[in-house]
């Protein structure tokens, strides 16, 4: 076996430990922030949010170089939300589940364009909390005809637009 001398074996010696480590890499790298910055707003404690329900909504986020475009499956079943962020082809990009006002998400996929928590917030506001709610500074939102919404965040840098609202009832565990 030809051995590499000088400063090449050395180098190549020092690389070693560092490509071993590839797939602990990228696990360090789903930990990594998602794109877009956290933005406040409240959440409808689960309890507070009547019925038990499947939804499905299309939803497509835009800013400053940022159009990212997914289906977003709701359900609630107790005083569980669960939102799954979909791609185009129907590839899980995030669970995020909420019970009480604790959020938790996974992100099978690694780092996203938009923290969810960000989705979260707007299905909130555009379903489940009043429509005579004090507007939040910054945020403007406008609902059209056909059911859809518009959110406008002028701090945060983005505007989500919600349409295609399918809901299904869920049916009680125990009739």
């Amino acid at each position: 076996m030809a051995r590499l001398g000088g400063g090449a074996g050395a180098c190549l010696a020092g690389l070693l430990p560092l490509l071993g480590c590839a797939s602990l890499g990228l696990g360090i790298a789903r930990g990594l922030p998602d794109g877009g910055r956290e933005c406040p707003g409240a959440l409808v404690p689960t309890r507070e949010i009547t019925g038990e329900f499947l939804w499905r909504q299309q939803v497509r986020v835009q800013g400053d170089g940022l159009d990212w475009r997914l289906s977003l499956v709701v359900q609630k079943r107790g005083e569980t939300l669960v939102l799954v962020g979909l791609d185009a082809f129907g590839a899980k990009e995030f669970v995020l589940t909420q019970t009480g006002v604790a959020v938790t998400v996974e992100r099978p996929r690694g780092r996203l364009p938009l923290p969810p928590i960000n989705l979260l917030r707007d299905l909130h506001r555009a379903r489940f909390l009043a429509a005579a709610a004090r507007p939040e500074e910054g945020v403007a939102l406008l609902r059209s005809d056909g059911g859809g919404v518009t959110i406008a965040h002028a701090h945060c840098g983005y505007r989500v637009t919600l349409a295609g609202f399918e809901a299904t009832p869920l049916w009680p565990a125990n009739p």
